[in-house]
């Protein structure tokens, strides 16, 4: 995996800069921020002391939003804080920073280095400038972040509705009305898809306007204060993706298998 490539450059970079130890924030999906010394870290999980203590801790990834280090590099991201990032791309909206600065955009992109990731911003009067992301509190993007609700309604009810089809596989039931095909009545079925697909879209939107989905936070102010909402990004092929890798990585261990299953996983 990529991330993994970046630790061990980010590693070995950091022993000829600097030979005194680095402390690394690993940051949690609510906002939360633990600060201690990273002893290592591997696809289940991340070994780590806290700051002034001599016991070795462990943290699951999957709890894990991304993790810096006093540099202000990332060097482990989750998939939630690639996506989010995907999404205020191109977005208008409203910039906080961690010092307080408040800055109005018209336009917003993210570049594509996620060591240093940065945010190259134009404001409402046309002029350009970068901001380190981990100079970033919080984001408040335009309604047009909307889409992704749009998107998730309409592929959570299509989902619902395939799955029925493939359990009943009555074809007739989920077609409309077509006389001249001979077809003389609307399925039974097919009134409720096309009734229920604008709902659950409409549902989708309200849901994510009251959760605040708009709103997307990046660098916590204080390790001990949350953020207004967590920023987990429920996917269903990311937790099975995530699952089958660390099942894969699990059963490299087996010393008679571990070849084979360790090909598998990295074609996977």
């Amino acid at each position: 995996m990529k991330q993994f490539l970046v630790i061990f450059l980010f590693f070995s970079a950091l022993k000829s800069e600097n030979d005194t130890d680095v402390k690394n924030m690993i940051v949690f999906f609510s906002g939360k921020t633990v600060t201690g010394l990273i002893d290592s870290i591997n696809i289940g999980g991340v070994y780590y002391k806290e700051e002034n203590s001599t016991f070795q801790e462990y943290i699951p990834l999957w709890k894990v939003y991304y993790i810096y280090n006093d540099f202000n590099r990332v060097f482990h991201y989750s998939w939630s804080f690639y996506e989010n990032m995907r999404r205020i791309n191109t977005s208008s909206g409203t910039i906080f920073t961690i010092k307080n600065d408040t800055i109005e955009y018209s336009e917003i992109k993210v570049n594509d280095d996620m060591i240093r990731p940065e945010l190259y911003v134009i404001n409402e009067k046309g002029q350009s400038d970068f901001i380190p992301l981990l100079h970033v509190e919080k984001i408040i993007t335009d309604y047009s972040i909307m889409e992704f609700s749009i998107e998730r309604g309409f592929r959570l009810s299509s989902t619902v509705f395939l799955i029925s089809f493939l359990m009943d596989m009555r074809i007739k039931d989920f077609l409309p009305r077509l006389e001249y095909l001979g077809l003389k009545k609307t399925g039974v079925t097919y009134e409720s898809l096309v009734h229920i697909i604008p709902l659950a879209t409409f549902s989708t939107m309200i849901y994510d306007y009251i959760t605040n989905k708009r709103t997307f936070y990046f660098t916590p102010i204080d390790k001990d204060e949350k953020f207004g909402r967590n920023m987990y990004v429920f996917s269903i092929k990311n937790i099975f993706s995530t699952f089958t890798e660390n099942i894969l990585w699990r059963a490299e261990k087996i010393p008679a298998a571990g070849k084979a299953f360790r090909w598998i996983r990295l074609k996977f």
